[in-house]
């Protein structure tokens, strides 16, 4: 489980959920655009509900682990929804310093991020700019 921390509200929602969040945001960010995100979170009560943040490059969000919960949220279709929204965004990608996959668990929780948002070099990226040599 993860905190999303978002102007003065704590939203606990699934690890993957909130990463994805924070992922979009930052493609969103190097794109200069927005968007309503409607995140999978926990109420109060424990039931699983929805909340709606705008999210784009003035958006001050962070994330953090929050104690773990067998009722977790997870929901691959939020997180490829969002993987696929971060393609319609525009071509720029975040400096990603942390070397790190953006989208983990869209298709499959098992499985590696969608290769075109990949930093990793090794993997085909589609930076919207001319083709290259890479297979």
């Amino acid at each position: 489980m993860k905190y999303i921390h978002y102007d003065g509200t704590l939203i606990l929602t699934g690890d993957l959920i909130a990463d994805a969040v924070a992922d979009y945001a930052a493609v969103l960010g190097a794109n200069a655009r927005t968007d309503t995100v409607a995140i999978p979170s926990v109420g109060e009560d424990g039931s699983v509900t929805r909340t709606t943040v705008l999210v784009g490059p003035a958006s001050e969000l962070t994330v953090s682990t929050a104690p773990d919960d067998e009722l977790e949220p997870e929901d691959h279709a939020f997180v490829r929804s969002l993987r696929d929204a971060a393609l319609r965004a525009g071509p720029e990608r975040p400096v990603d310093v942390d070397g790190g996959h953006r989208f983990v668990g869209a298709d499959d929780p098992a499985l590696p991020d969608d290769p075109a948002l990949s930093d990793d070099p090794a993997e085909p990226h589609d930076s919207g700019g001319p083709p290259t040599d890479r297979p």
